[in-house]
């Protein structure tokens, strides 16, 4: 996400400038000529008037358009504005170099935001957009707050000029990127409301009112690929996140990333890679800090470094203290998990448990010495695992206290949970579903993304609260599918919408509903639909392609009596119908698509299908050009809106969510175009698939769900509907989830069944879990990170595996073959923190079969804290005659080949149909 800015007039210190220069400006002194600035969207009544560009804001995107002109680009240069309105917010100035977009030529990515006041009077906003990449700047367009939906048409604005001043190119632009605040300010400043004072310490910054108050830097001129790391040495009183801001010469705008804070007071070092980040190219021009997103926060910076590799000494924190399974009962053994997280430079090599408290009634069961932990190295995760014994229920909490170089500072503590034994008879099978009587029909997201321990290692890794009461579980095991219907129908969900995935005829992702659902003896309680995450490339569909798609559902699905239909149609929903619009060059080619569908599932006798379009916009517009198309009904995948109430958007509480549901439904209700399937909130924090670049819902809580369920209910109630959705019941990467697990064990699933079903007289039937009947465990056993650097595939696949777009994959002859399905085929492996410095070089036999025109192949890499990304990538040409070769990759040349390597992925072409043999791939010192 691009960061946001406004820059105040003592942002950059006077002395490094040259005499500012009005380029061009608009001041609106003549009665009756608004200097060809038009009300150009929910604006009413503009007019040049008392020396000012007036107007009466309408609806909720309002903004105003400039008249055409030309400079030259340059990122020294800020566009001034007078303002007075009486609807304060989110303000926005788009530009661009071009007439040429859907926009009129502007575009989304071009734009720079700032906070306007709303109290009527008169403020000057200086915004410094750092746009020097367009190379000329021809049109402005201003994006006025949004006002309350009571207030449209009620709140006016005034713009009394508009001027685009050049400050000229700054002297004296450093390339020193470490700044020690404890000796002076070095020129850093404050903005947004920020204030900032030299101290003994440090640089003190206040944040005022302002969560996205912040200090910026001189201008610079840093090289940014030769400084991967970004330290900060500080401490805070308050906040959750802290944001390192910059602007490259590559790229324009500003960028931003989230550093996860403390706010305890004291000082620690923050580290964060930037390799993966694909702004972090070209020079520095600028460089921010905000060192809390809280507003009211103080912290004190001693100390901010751009360098190779994290800074400052072992810094540990205990990110978990939690029991390792779900459900834990009386009288069985048990672990205690202790996760440890090392953010600073150094290793923590003399860790110790000074002190643990258990709750009564709970004993350390394990000899030896269990208080000695292992060293904890920078950014890799630890467990530290403590045998405990208990004979009766417990339910409190374990608190440990450490002791080393680096040990946190205060104790870490966690709930110990320990429910009673059920004594239970043990069962052959799965117990037969017993379904909840209710009045509604409710439907989940369910994603099949869980067959393999590599897609459960992140969630382990990052999230063991989200442990389902499945264990880390095959997906493609009719039996968890079974347990999963059973605990879905008992609990008042009767369908699931279920991920579906198709591209041009490459399918995958299929093993839940091909292998678990459709051989799962209870299918017959739970039905499902076709839920198409259509996520093709552009220009992969057509009208042939919709064809085959349509014939596969109706040979493959319609005809299942567990299809979900409306209105007695199977319903299908489309995750994108702008990639078909896309595709299709328009509405019109993409209501033909849908019209080939209806008219196959008719001629095949079906009533038609109901399509549901995703993605649910609260403007009539959009909604009118999706029943154009031919969609019936609306939804979304998650609630994620705040309603513009979160201090951070990318980081902020879940009550926020609970709150504004109903508000956003009624609003969704309003635009009275086509129904919308309502969605019930399952949470957001996606850390364990982005770390700490994911946007974060923190504090999901049974009790705001219960709200959102009873909203739900309520508004369902008023307004006469009986079919209502739920986010994804599973999405354990994205952090959306209601499957037992071991964060709530069953209770979200048991507000479900409160709030909409009707208990029986006999009580509702038990909650209970495999151990409970004897069943299980269905864990799939950890990733074993092979410790090796080369593969010749002499004695089978040697870790590697498909990861998408592959087929028949398998070792015959000494080489891994395989067919690829799709134009983004991949194969990868998992290291064992491979040192990268130690291999400049990956040499790849291999040889290409059926490829139809000349192509390349893409090697990724993956560190510790860098993910899969395209700059961590490299491209080689192939060879295509059918024949194997030899390529060598100079990896070491890319600066973000570095640290501890912890996965490849191998992309050995960009087309379908083609066969592919490995002979070879190793990491070497040399080229040979």
């Amino acid at each position: 996400m691009r960061a946001l800015l406004v820059l105040t007039a003592t942002l950059l210190p006077a002395h490094l400038w040259a005499q500012p220069q009005t380029l061009i400006e608009w001041t609106f002194d003549t009665p009756g000529d608004t200097q060809g600035w038009v009300a150009a969207n929910h604006i009413n009544d503009l007019r040049a008037e008392g020396g000012a560009l007036q107007g009466r804001i309408m609806d909720w995107d309002p903004f105003t358009r400039g008249p055409q002109f030309e400079i030259a680009a340059s990122p020294w240069q800020r566009v001034d504005i007078r303002l007075k309105t009486d609807v304060g917010g989110d303000a926005e100035l788009f530009w661009t170099n071009t007439t040429d977009s859907p926009y009129g030529g502007f575009s989304p990515g071009k734009e720079t935001h700032f906070s306007v006041v709303g109290d009527g009077e008169w403020h000057e906003y200086q915004v410094f957009p750092f746009w020097h990449k367009e190379g000329k700047i021809i049109l402005l367009r201003l994006d006025l707050p949004r006002p309350a939906e009571a207030e449209m048409g009620q709140k006016t604005f005034a713009v009394d000029w508009i001027r685009i001043v050049d400050l000229g190119t700054p002297t004296g632009r450093t390339t020193d990127a470490t700044w020690d605040f404890s000796q002076a300010l070095h020129g850093w400043s404050p903005s947004r409301g920020a204030s900032v004072e030299a101290t003994a310490e440090g640089m003190q910054c206040r944040n005022g009112d302002s969560a996205d108050a912040f200090v910026m830097s001189p201008p610079l001129d840093c090289p940014l690929e030769a400084h991967l790391w970004a330290s900060v040495e500080m401490k805070l009183d308050r906040g959750q996140a802290a944001y390192i801001r910059w602007v490259s010469s590559d790229h324009n705008g500003w960028f931003q990333a989230k550093i996860p804070v403390r706010a305890d007071g004291q000082f620690h070092t923050y580290n964060i890679d930037l390799s993966s980040e694909k702004t972090w190219t070209g020079s520095a021009i600028a460089l921010g800090l905000t060192p809390s997103n809280a507003p009211g926060a103080t912290a004190v910076v001693r100390r901010l470094t751009l360098a190779e590799d994290p800074q400052g000494p072992p810094d540990v924190e205990c990110t978990y203290v939690g029991l390792e399974d779900a459900i834990t009962r009386a009288g069985n053994r048990m672990s205690l998990i202790l996760r440890l997280s090392n953010r600073g430079g150094e290793t923590a090599g003399d860790l110790q448990i000074a002190d643990l408290q258990l709750p009564a009634g709970v004993s350390v069961a394990q000899e030896g010495d269990w208080r000695t932990l292992a060293p904890v190295e920078p950014f890799i995760d630890e467990d530290h695992r403590i045998f405990l014994q208990a004979d009766e229920p417990v339910r409190g909490e374990a608190r440990v206290v450490f002791s080393g170089r680096g040990a946190p500072a205060e104790p870490a503590a966690g709930p110990v949970v320990i429910e009673p034994g059920l004594n239970l008879p043990r069962a052959d099978y799965v117990p037969e579903p017993r379904p909840a009587e209710t009045d509604y029909e409710i439907g989940a997201f369910y994603f099949p993304g869980w067959s393999t321990a590599d897609r459960w290692a992140p969630i382990r890794r990052v999230a063991p609260e989200r442990k389902p009461v499945l264990g880390w579980y095959d997906e493609a095991n009719p039996e968890c599918a079974d347990w999963q219907i059973k605990w879905a129908v008992e609990h008042g969900i009767s369908f699931f919408m279920v991920d579906w995935y198709w591209s041009a005829g490459s399918r995958h992702l299929e093993h839940w509903l091909h292998d678990a659902y459709m051989n799962a003896r209870y299918r017959k309680y739970l039905k499902w639909c076709v839920m198409w995450a259509n996520h093709n490339a552009p220009d992969t569909h057509s009208e042939e392609d919709q064809r085959e798609v349509t014939r596969y559902w109706i040979d493959n699905y319609f005809g299942m009596d567990e299809y979900y239909r409306i209105d007695d149609r199977p319903v299908v929903m489309i995750w994108s119908p702008g990639n078909m619009r896309r595709d299709m060059g328009g509405t019109e080619g993409a209501k033909r698509l849908l019209d080939i569908s209806q008219e196959m599932a008719k001629a095949a006798g079906y009533k038609g299908i109901t399509f549901i379009a995703m993605g649910d916009p609260l403007d009539p517009k959009p909604l009118q050009v999706l029943k154009d198309e031919g969609y019936e009904m609306t939804s979304q995948y998650h609630y994620m809106e705040h309603m513009g109430l979160a201090e951070d958007p990318r980081h902020y509480p879940f009550e926020l969510v609970a709150r504004t549901s109903y508000d956003w439904w009624t609003k969704r209700l309003e635009a009275n175009v086509l129904p919308s399937l309502l969605n019930m909130a399952t949470g957001w924090d996606d850390r364990p698939w982005h770390g700490d670049r994911g946007i974060v819902v923190y504090g999901r809580t049974v009790p705001l769900f219960r709200k959102i369920c009873e909203d739900a209910r309520r508004f369902a109630d008023e307004n006469e509907i009986k079919i209502l959705g739920l986010a994804p019941l599973n999405e354990w990467g994205e952090g959306s989830y209601l499957e037992p697990c071991k964060e709530f064990g069953f209770e979200m699933y048991e507000t479900l069944r409160d709030v909409f079903c009707r208990e029986p007289a006999e009580g509702w039937p038990p909650n209970i879990a495999p151990a409970d009947v004897g069943l299980g465990p269905y864990d799939l056993p950890e990733v074993r990170r092979e410790l090796r650097t080369a593969w010749d595939f002499s004695d089978g696949m040697q870790g590697w595996g498909a990861l998408m777009g592959v087929t028949g994959l398998r070792v015959e002859e000494g080489a891994l073959h395989f067919t690829t399905t799709s134009r983004d085929p991949a194969v990868g492996v998992s290291l064992s923190r491979v040192a990268a410095d130690q291999f400049p070089y990956v040499i790849v036999r291999m040889r290409v079969e059926n490829l139809q025109k000349d192509d390349q192949a893409q090697l990724f890499w993956a560190g510790v804290t860098s993910p899969i990304s395209e700059v961590n990538s490299v491209r080689f040409d192939l060879v295509n005659d059918g024949q194997y070769h030899t390529y060598v990759l100079p990896v070491g040349d890319n600066p973000r080949w570095r640290g501890r390597l912890q996965s490849l992925r191998f992309d050995p072409c960009g087309a379908e149909g083609v066969r592919v043999s490995i002979e070879q791939v190793r990491l070497s010192e040399t080229a040979q």
